[in-house]
């Protein structure tokens, strides 16, 4: 048997821990945005599960550029992502119609398995001051939680995209999260 004296360490994050550290300066309570920690990739980046007005959202940084692909600027950037499941997408290009009129903020995604995803990130490095990356996550993650609360209405109500259903009248109330995430970087 052999030993392998330097198991993969998970990756340390530049500001994304601090971000939702409640010592650091995250003022939201676990019942009004659900937060936990979890390693959702295979490369044990570190992620965050943010539940913000029903809609799961998926945090993480990125710090270089995956294999095989190489630019001459920076990878680091702080990325929140929605993934949406039991989704069939008829026509893609109304998704990047839906890109361009956002200009990309969120832009839309295709996962390998098919399934519509929205995106939205900022450039971020070593030394990146924590408040300036919280607030600009929490619009980022407003953003996602709006457009995704859109999103699923209206597939809902379209009878030829099968998917789960979104009961929304457990969110009385519930846009006022994403509402205020959307003030954040004003500070209001």
């Amino acid at each position: 048997m052999e030993m392998d004296w330097d198991p993969p360490r998970p990756t340390e994050t530049w500001v994304l821990d601090k971000i939702f550290d409640q010592a650091n300066g995250w003022n939201y309570s676990a019942d009004d945005v659900p937060i936990k920690r979890v390693i959702h990739f295979a490369d044990g980046t570190p992620n965050y599960e943010v539940t913000v007005d029903g809609i799961v959202i998926y945090t993480r940084e990125i710090h270089r550029w995956k294999e095989g692909i190489e630019r001459n600027v920076s990878a680091g950037r702080l990325v929140a992502v929605v993934q949406f499941t039991g989704i069939t997408i008829h026509d893609p290009q109304k998704l990047l119609v839906a890109t361009y009129e956002t200009s990309g903020s969120p832009a839309f995604g295709i996962s390998p398995q098919g399934q519509p995803s929205l995106h939205t990130g900022f450039p971020i490095a070593p030394g990146f001051p924590v408040d300036l990356a919280r607030r600009q996550l929490l619009v980022c993650m407003g953003l996602l939680a709006a457009e995704s609360r859109e999103l699923l209405t209206a597939w809902n109500q379209n009878p030829v995209t099968p998917q789960r259903t979104v009961d929304w009248t457990r969110y009385e109330g519930a846009a006022s999260t994403a509402a205020t995430f959307l003030r954040s970087l004003l500070g209001l």
